[in-house]
């Protein structure tokens, strides 16, 4: 597929972390950009960009037409990591999919290619410390990883009516990003948080890494219905991260090491808050299920053979980064 500014792309969830990255990406690339934005006062992000903005959401089907029309290509971005309701994931991340979707094949037909943004949570962890591949049966345990699950089961019930493919990042980190922020955010505090039970092993993916393999599942040849993981090709056991995120912060801190029992209760906690404040919790029950898993590991092998997928951002190259932005934007 050739690149240019005659090929129009539709990007969902531009406001948000990875949307704004992809976006500034395809704009690099030579692509005319549309998002679709559920607030026109609010383009967050998007600001300044050379962007069409459409005002509609993937949960409203009779405002998603005018946004797929004569566009080449989808990047399904949007979707929900916190919820103050577990409902709510399925309602933006399984049904918004679905919407967009039959919005597609109904106003967009000949479309070249839909590409969804889905997650390792929808694979679940590794259970005997193998790196899980995109052919294992899935086993989400969170309400995010089922919702994203159904969201992929939906994307593939198209692959014979559109070209699509789904990606499967891990935990992306990087510029903007607000959840693994708060990590960075505790360290600099002097403090920093850890389960017991033992070292934990995961999977990384710097967030200028997911986008160009955005870009690689669009513009490469790929069989409908094809998933990927995405990440950089190598582990880090928790020590490892916390050293390396503390050693290219300049920052030291103390660990406090928390039983899943007493992490269970915190969950709890702050769910009940959200019940107050409106605002969905990022330490919540299912997050700390999340977190107790011993291996959140996947195989790459498959994007790199196929895609010719290389993550150019090793952990440490992207903490720096990562560390450089939130300093020089007064996040820390």
């Amino acid at each position: 597929m050739s690149q240019g500014m005659t090929r129009r792309v539709l990007v969902t969830g531009g406001t948000g972390f990875v949307g704004s990255h992809l976006v500034e990406r395809l704009l690099r690339n030579g692509y005319s950009v549309t998002c679709l934005v559920r607030d026109l006062r609010h383009p967050r992000w998007l600001e300044g960009m050379e962007v069409q903005l459409i005002q509609g959401d993937c949960t409203q089907p009779e405002s998603l037409a005018a946004a797929v029309q004569g566009v080449s290509l989808v990047f399904h971005c949007a979707g929900l990591t916190k919820a103050i309701h577990a409902r709510d994931y399925y309602l933006v991340n399984h049904l918004g999919t679905k919407n967009l979707l039959d919005a597609c094949a109904r106003h967009n037909p000949g479309l070249d290619k839909f590409i969804q943004v889905s997650s390792q949570a929808a694979a679940g962890p590794s259970l005997d410390g193998r790196p899980v591949g995109v052919g294992d049966v899935p086993h989400p345990v969170s309400d995010y990883g089922r919702s994203k699950l159904l969201a992929e089961e939906e994307v593939r019930g198209y692959k014979d009516r559109l070209p699509v493919v789904i990606l499967r990042p891990t935990s992306v980190y990087g510029p903007r990003d607000v959840d693994v922020f708060e990590l960075f955010r505790w360290s600099s505090r002097g403090l920093t948080l850890e389960m017991t039970g033992g070292d934990r092993y995961l999977n990384l993916c710097y967030i200028e890494d997911l986008t160009a393999a955005l870009l690689l599942s669009a513009e490469r040849r790929t069989e409908s219905g094809s998933a990927y993981f995405v990440a950089e090709n190598r582990s880090y056991s928790w020590s490892e991260f916390r050293a390396l995120l503390l050693s290219t912060g300049g920052v030291k801190a103390r660990a406090i090491k928390i039983p899943y029992g007493a992490a269970y209760l915190v969950g709890l906690a702050s769910e009940i808050g959200s019940l107050f404040t409106k605002r969905p919790a990022l330490a919540n029950r299912q997050k700390v299920r999340e977190a107790v898993q011993r291996y959140w590991l996947c195989d790459v092998g498959k994007i790199e053979n196929e895609l010719g997928f290389r993550a150019e951002y090793p952990l440490q190259k992207g903490l720096e980064l990562t560390w450089q932005w939130y300093r020089k934007n007064q996040w820390l």
